[in-house]
């Protein structure tokens, strides 16, 4: 409570403030005369003052003693929603404060004495509504000659808006951590607009970040049926993001570039969430007719703002290093899986799995290059028909042709017709956002790995992602090399290195293998059967025709064995001339005949010898069948010898089966 100062008498000041000159006047002229020139200064002075009162912003009362309304100007009539004619005469503590807080008051008023310091307080109003609202007074205390309270002259601010402000603010400084800390989420959005609603009485508000040339839908309250993604040409939200300037709209039907989100919404602020220079998003809050927005709300959206584009910022800092953080991880399993075999059956359905795990993707493809064709094929294939594997891709065809022929990274939005054409039907989506890595390996180009995401997701891959997907090519490129080497080497201890046969250390290991298999089977046993065979006059070939012709005898020879028989049997070059073949299931009459066939092969051609001289050569062969009285290699071979023998003794160029 506050005290008057010397001058006037306190009791008259009071009586002075406490009864509006309208009803002053007549009394007043009465009792002093209207040619008092003293009176009539007075009465000026009495209408000056009731003039600022009632005009004041400011809420001003007087009380009696007993709290009971004397004055109560203009301010208090518009927060309350009462007249004075209504709560003249009334306390104040029956009607204005709320029931759990009346005691305190009518206890606070009964302790006033004179020569008290001032005591400000802030108390709540119940509005004529029911709405509470928050008041901060400042109080004077008048007082008589012998001490006694003769009145009380309060003057408030409502203060309920700002403090609600600051609560809010608050609370969005609190959500806005879990921005900072987590990145843009969908509960971290949608807290601050909860925030804002419950503390400012927003009920239309959303979160829109910006996507590259998309807008994305953060966060709503309020409304149903809000986009999810639209183009930053669209609504004010869009001019607000194109110019990076806030807007107050009073009247939404007078913008052009309004668009519609609730029905009853009339007014909208639309302010730009700026991050590092770069306007990331925009905030907006629309309201009705019976709440418009002003320009206060304005500056409290623009506050608002400036908090929650600083803790987006942090929050997409904090994000993409925790992306990075989770990519380069993945990379090292990725790592791990590549290294984790050489055989390239099992490493490439690993591979692609393994991909999918580092990058989030809707189709992929492994093509890698067939050594022996020299043709690069579909590998593995995810989110199209598994009949696509052992699909042939073209150089230059289709984006995986492109990045391979032109050994760059290539991407694109592309469509089934752009797709290549050994696949253009076996995958799902009509239209996709690819993008293709090479597999290059010293210099030579081992394939491509392909991704493919919705052409929803704007951008589709991230800087970082491309950054993730050169070294996943490296990687793969380095895991399928390693993979093909292993198989040359292998394929060098177990093949002749010039003919592409088996080997005789390989025959004798497989061969043996076949038998132990056979053994172990306690069924009936399928059969089994040999073939020998034995270029007829192969050395004096070589003398005549030299060393570089026999050479080219026993790779077309060779060749032959590979076309005639069964991928299943075994067929190696034996030694020198020699060429065996191991036919399982298959009787001796089996082998007889498969074994003239491939004799009959040979004499009916020719092969090109020095200068393109095409030369001729014959084969003889010997055949023979596993006897399971002695079903040993030893004696498989040597009954197929014996056959042989007994062929070149009959004049060469025969088959002879024992």
């Amino acid at each position: 409570m506050m005290h008057t100062g010397p001058g006037r008498p306190l009791h008259d000041l009071g009586a002075y403030l406490s009864e509006p000159a309208a009803r002053r006047a007549p009394s007043r002229a009465r009792e002093e005369g209207r040619t008092s020139q003293r009176t009539e200064t007075l009465g000026d002075e009495r209408w000056f003052v009731d003039a600022v009162l009632d005009t004041a912003g400011s809420l001003v009362c007087v009380f009696d003693p007993d709290g009971r309304f004397l004055r109560f100007n203009r301010a208090c009539e518009r927060v309350s929603g009462y007249t004075f004619e209504e709560i003249r005469g009334r306390p104040f503590y029956d009607f204005l404060i709320p029931k759990d807080e009346v005691e305190s008051v009518r206890a606070a008023l009964r302790r006033l004495r004179a020569g008290d310091p001032p005591q400000p307080n802030v108390n709540q109003w119940v509005t004529r509504d029911g709405a509470l609202r928050l008041i901060s007074w400042s109080n004077a205390s008048f007082f008589d000659e012998r001490g006694s309270l003769t009145h009380i002259v309060s003057t408030g601010i409502d203060i309920t808006d700002e403090r609600r402000a600051e609560d809010a603010l608050r609370g969005i400084e609190a959500v806005g951590t879990l921005l900072a800390k987590y990145g843009p989420t969908r509960e971290a959005m949608a807290a601050i607009l909860q925030t804002m609603a419950d503390g400012m009485g927003y009920r239309y508000l959303a979160l829109f970040l910006r996507e590259g040339d998309t807008v994305r839908l953060g966060a709503q309250l309020g409304y149903t049926d809000l986009p999810d993604t639209f183009g930053t040409g669209a609504g004010i939200i869009g001019r607000c993001l194109r110019t990076g300037q806030a807007a107050l709209i009073s009247d939404v039907s007078l913008d052009p570039d309004y668009v519609a989100g609730h029905a009853e919404v009339t007014s909208e602020i639309a302010v730009p969430l700026v991050a590092e220079g770069a306007t990331a998003g925009v905030l907006s809050i629309e309201s009705t007719p019976e709440a418009p927005l002003t320009a206060a709300d304005l500056r409290l959206a623009q506050t608002i703002a400036e908090r929650l584009s600083v803790a987006l910022a942090l929050g997409r800092e904090q994000q993409a290093t925790a992306e990075r953080a989770r990519l380069f991880g993945a990379l090292i399993n990725f790592a791990e899986v590549a290294n984790s075999t050489l055989d390239a059956e099992r490493l490439m359905p690993s591979l692609a799995d393994a991909i999918g795990e580092v990058l989030d993707v809707d189709a992929l493809g492994l093509v890698t290059l067939e050594r022996a064709t020299g043709r690069y094929l579909v590998r593995v294939i995810r989110g199209g028909l598994p009949r696509a594997v052992g699909a042939e891709i073209q150089l230059g065809e289709g984006i995986s042709g492109r990045a391979m022929a032109s050994r760059t990274i290539v991407f694109d939005r592309v469509n089934r017709s752009g797709y290549a054409s050994g696949v253009r039907e076996l995958i799902d989506a009509d239209e996709l956002s690819l993008v293709a890595i090479p597999l290059i390996r010293d210099g030579a180009v081992l394939g491509a790995i392909v991704i493919g995401r919705s052409v929803e997701r704007d951008p589709a891959f991230s800087a970082l992602e491309f950054e993730a997907l050169a070294l996943l090519a490296s990687q793969t490129a380095l895991a399928l090399a390693n993979a093909q080497l292993l198989e040359e080497v292998s394929e060098l201890a177990i093949r002749d290195a010039l003919t592409g046969l088996y080997n005789r250390r390989h025959f004798d290991a497989a061969l043996e293998h076949i038998l132990r298999r056979r053994a172990r089977d306690r069924g009936v046993r399928p059969p089994l059967a040999a073939v020998m065979f034995d270029l007829d006059h192969f050395g004096r070939f070589n003398k005549d025709h030299g060393h570089q012709a026999g050479d080219a005898v026993l790779r077309f020879f060779a060749g032959i064995l590979v076309e005639r028989f069964r991928s299943s049997d075994l067929v190696a070059r034996y030694g020198g001339e020699e060429f065996v073949a191991i036919l399982e299931s298959a009787t001796l009459e089996d082998a007889r005949r498969v074994a003239d066939e491939v004799r009959v092969s040979l004499a009916g051609r020719s092969v090109a010898g020095p200068g393109g001289t095409p030369l001729k050569a014959t084969v003889s062969a010997g055949c023979s069948a596993l006897d399971d009285a002695e079903p040993t290699r030893e004696a498989l071979l040597r009954a197929a010898d014996v056959g042989l023998f007994m062929a070149k003794r009959a004049g060469r160029n025969k088959v002879v089966a024992v």
